[in-house]
């Protein structure tokens, strides 16, 4: 009996264990904590515009300035210059004047692309000229306000061998200037810059405490070194976008431009179209005959009005290069055209990738068939004679894109 009873007792305890067993298998849901969204600083709609007309205003006369070289001397010494010196709050003056770690950066000489700008102009917008300045609030620190900023500018620019020529290179990379640059040198492009701003608020009067280079390299040897360009980007030259319902130009001045040389561009091409293969077979003896025969030919047909013809015709307005192929027999008309300015485009270097369609009949033996054809040309705008022309074209590729049999 006493056997029985302990026999009992240990399958008693036996499948307690068991039981224990499987529930430690089971598992155990832990619910994450709460995301934490910090949260955003917020600056009253009044002190923000303030602050925005501070920043544009100190920014426009910042980096409205032909020539880099009137900040040499400030930027080596340290020295806050007259033209903004009412921006800067009074403990910046006190404790920061004078010493080059001060935290006011001055426009410098940047390399970028290949070329060195040596002067900066702010581009200006619309009827009233507003500085093309954008401040957006990202934060405090203690009571200051901090600011990112961006400066849209057109920026003279020379090649870096000509800056190399000109400047010499001081110890601290500070530069002085050795010889005249020709204006023949020079090249206009547009960037946008980047700066952080702290400001001050007492009492509602804002000063600047800092205003940084964003993507800062410490140090002013470092700062300033010529490569050191990661807080300037390149931008397009000319401004051609539009507002949302496409009646106007963002940038007036700029929208100007580019409808005069996409006029020219467009008014060739369609002219081009004269050439029908009659005129190509005849062409093409003059093409071997010199220039006054295809200057004098194309002038006949008014197709010389728009282009610049010198002794160079066969290479830059190659045979091949003209639309009616070997196997069309005319161009009928041509339409759709998308003209857009070419990522190297600046003010000397107007290149324009051109893409266009063109009706054209073709001849297949016996059957005239017409085919739609899609062109794509690379196009190079001269202003050097005083007047806009077309210096020199580029037939990239051309397809069918339609076949109306």
């Amino acid at each position: 009996m006493k056997k029985l009873y302990y026999l009992l007792l240990i399958l008693i305890l036996l499948t307690a264990a068991s039981s224990c067993i499987l529930n430690v298998g089971a598992p155990v849901e832990i619910q994450p904590p709460p995301v934490q969204t910090p949260q955003i600083p917020k600056v009253s709609r009044e002190l923000d515009e303030a602050a925005k007309q501070l920043i544009s205003e100190y920014f426009s006369i910042l980096f409205t300035v032909p020539s880099v070289d009137i900040y040499t001397e400030n930027t080596a010494t340290g020295t806050i210059p007259e033209s903004i010196v009412k921006y800067i709050s009074e403990q910046t003056i006190k404790e920061g004047n004078g010493n080059p770690e001060i935290g006011i950066h001055l426009p410098r000489y940047i390399s970028l692309n290949g070329m060195t700008i040596i002067g900066y102009d702010v581009v200006r917008l619309g009827k009233d000229s507003k500085p093309d300045v954008t401040a957006g609030f990202v934060g405090e620190n203690g009571d200051n306000l901090i600011y990112f900023c961006k400066i849209n500018a057109k920026v003279r620019a020379i090649p870096n061998e000509t800056f190399e020529k000109s400047f010499l290179v001081q110890l601290d990379n500070t530069y002085l200037k050795k010889e005249e640059i020709f204006p023949t040198d020079i090249d206009g492009m547009r960037v946008e810059i980047r700066y952080d701003v702290e400001l001050e608020n007492t009492n509602g009067d804002l000063k600047i405490v800092k205003a940084i280079e964003s993507n800062i390299k410490p140090g002013l040897k470092n700062r300033l070194f010529i490569l050191n360009n990661e807080s300037i980007t390149r931008l397009p030259y000319i401004d051609i976008s539009q507002t949302a319902d496409g009646s106007i130009y963002n940038n007036p001045a700029d929208g100007e431009i580019y409808e005069k040389e996409k006029g020219i561009i467009v008014n060739f091409f369609e002219n081009l179209s004269l050439l029908d293969r009659t005129r190509m077979n005849l062409l093409s003896h003059k093409w071997t005959q010199g220039l006054d025969d295809v200057r004098g030919y194309w002038d006949s047909l008014g197709i010389a009005k728009d282009i610049e013809l010198t002794e160079d015709y066969t290479t830059n307005f190659p045979y091949e290069s003209l639309p009616l192929r070997f196997d069309m027999e005319k161009i009928k008309s041509v339409d759709n055209f998308n003209v857009v300015p070419h990522p190297a485009y600046s003010d000397k270097i107007k290149w324009y990738f051109v893409n266009f369609d063109a009706y054209v009949q073709k001849t297949n033996g016996i059957t005239d068939e017409d085919y739609l054809y899609r062109y794509d040309y690379l196009v190079i705008l001269s202003n050097e004679s005083g007047s806009l022309v077309i210096e020199k074209i580029k037939l990239n590729e051309y397809y069918v894109i339609q076949n109306n049999g």
